[in-house]
């Protein structure tokens, strides 16, 4: 039997593009916080769907009961969230690390984002080193170095593996000049998502950005550490593309 492989928040933009994918090797567990009616034909007869908040702790532990890997998407994920709202994922996370670690689970894959530094992107630094000092451009981007941080403690108490993925432009098309150094293909998100579940034990921050776009965000560490490098090129010449008009977020500077 394949093993069970909690995805949460897989109804998601992000989540959609891995459930097929997924599915060739685990059975699915998938969260959602909100009641689908009727059932998406995206998910399979197969696939187990849970409702609920995984800020709630009695919710979180039946979802993950019984799972041997966990790839996290949930999130508030908007970067006009308030301080308060973004906290929100932090401790969506605490309760995913505690029912971790009661279910031994040896790989865990998070969701983290590009927003964690993107200040550093704003002020055109290239190759931003995920060992840098992250600087967030928002309360959405603070969050989610909290959640690298709580990340880091979990996998140096359970000596498992755990990922941390900084996704860029991730199932959204590439429309405007501004984000096109933050995209990443539907491609190499499948492959960095493989490598994170077949990872050694141990711990690391990767950025994951497509081919172009990581002359600004180094992704040396994940070939290092994973075995994973980008491939996909930009499906569009930015040069052509229209300026955003405007931004939620200082990642996107619009002058």
């Amino acid at each position: 039997m394949k093993p069970l492989l909690l995805l949460s928040g897989g109804n998601g933009t992000v989540g959609r593009l891995l459930l097929g994918h997924l599915r060739r090797d685990y059975r699915l567990r998938v969260t959602t916080r909100t009641a689908l009616d009727p059932r998406p034909s995206i998910f399979g007869a197969e696939d187990e769907l849970m409702v609920g908040d995984l800020a709630d702790s009695d919710f979180c532990r039946s979802a993950v009961d019984g799972c041997h890997a966990i790839v996290h998407l949930a999130a508030n994920a908007s970067p006009a969230a308030s301080v308060g709202e973004a906290l929100g994922n932090v401790t969506m996370m605490e309760n995913l690390f505690f029912a971790a670690r009661d279910n031994s689970i040896q790989h865990i894959v998070v969701a983290s984002s590009v927003h964690a530094t993107g200040l550093d992107y704003r002020d055109g630094v290239q190759h931003i080193d995920p060992a840098m000092a992250p600087r967030p451009c928002c309360p959405y981007g603070a969050s989610k170095i909290a959640i690298e941080a709580l990340s880091r403690l979990h996998q140096d108490s359970q000596a498992n593996a755990v990922s941390c993925l900084r996704l860029g432009l991730t199932g959204w098309p590439l429309n405007e000049r501004q984000f096109a150094e933050t995209w990443l293909s539907t491609g190499d998100l499948r492959a960095l998502i493989d490598a994170a579940l077949t990872r050694s034990p141990g711990f690391g921050i990767y950025h994951a950005v497509s081919v172009d776009s990581a002359a600004r965000w180094n992704t040396e560490n994940a070939l290092e550490d994973l075995g994973w490098s980008p491939r996909d090129r930009w499906e569009v010449d930015p040069s052509l593309l229209p300026l955003a008009t405007s931004s939620t977020c200082q990642l996107f500077h619009i002058p």
